[in-house]
């Protein structure tokens, strides 16, 4: 049991099994994360409200101009999904460490970084829904098509996302033990996830002008290659991130 909840991490399979082992692991962990969320509904909860109270205030504040509005709409979509993110990232493992979760998780004979992909599974999970819930309020209020363009904007919002949790797990993991977590992360997430978006802002403006992707393939493959990059970073890096 980790922080309450029951998770099934076979002892001889996790370090001898190979591939199938190691996936079991990976999504023991993130559906324990899952489940306990299911239970407490807290951090999903508030990750919705906030992003959606910071589209509801941009539609208010610029309802008299609905071209610069537009021309926006990208940039605060995104903002809204980073702030709401920043909250269930500070969360997945504040609530860990508090009921002596993360011990558990540490003492468990898994490679750690078993850990970092269950805990991104589940934050790319959380996020999800967020988005999912977000991009309709998005476009009912704003005024801005996405149906037409949902193909696209699912690509740029996958790789966005991606690219987000993949370095937010390494670094909510990484400010866990610090005392001051809830503005370290923020310090070290927000400038090392600029080139990834500034990639799903202009790719997400250029879907909804354009309705294709064609004039963003280079941003496209930056996000690609940055997702790569960091989720192979969090792979080696989370097991020193750990340490005491």
């Amino acid at each position: 049991s980790v922080a309450g909840v029951p998770v099934e991490i076979r002892t001889p399979r996790a370090r001898e099994g190979g591939p199938r082992a190691y996936a079991r692991a990976v999504f023991a962990i993130a559906g324990k994360d899952l489940r306990a969320e299911w239970r407490s509904r807290e951090m999903l909860s508030s990750m919705l409200l906030f992003a959606l109270l910071i589209v509801v205030l941009f539609h208010f504040a610029f309802e008299s101009d609905r071209e610069g509005m537009r021309r926006i709409a990208p940039g605060m979509l995104w903002m809204a999904f980073v702030f709401a993110g920043v909250l269930g990232l500070n969360r997945s493992f504040a609530s860990e460490k508090d009921r002596g979760g993360l011990a558990g998780l540490l003492l468990a004979p898994v490679d750690r970084s078993a850990i970092y992909l269950g805990k991104m599974l589940s934050n790319l999970c959380f996020l999800g829904v967020v988005e999912l819930v977000t991009f309709p309020v998005f476009s009912l209020l704003l005024d801005v098509p996405l149906l037409g363009v949902a193909p696209e904007i699912a690509l740029v919002a996958f790789l966005g996302t991606v690219g987000y949790t993949a370095v937010g797990t390494l670094f909510a993991g990484m400010s866990a033990n610090a005392r001051m977590r809830e503005v370290m992360l923020p310090m070290l997430l927000f400038p090392v996830e600029v080139p990834v978006l500034l990639g799903a802002i202009r790719a997400t403006g250029e879907a909804i002008t354009r309705g294709s992707l064609d004039g963003v393939r280079g941003w496209l493959n930056l996000m690609g290659a940055f997702d790569i990059l960091f989720i192979a970073a969090g792979l080696v890096l989370f097991e020193f991130v750990l340490e005491e």
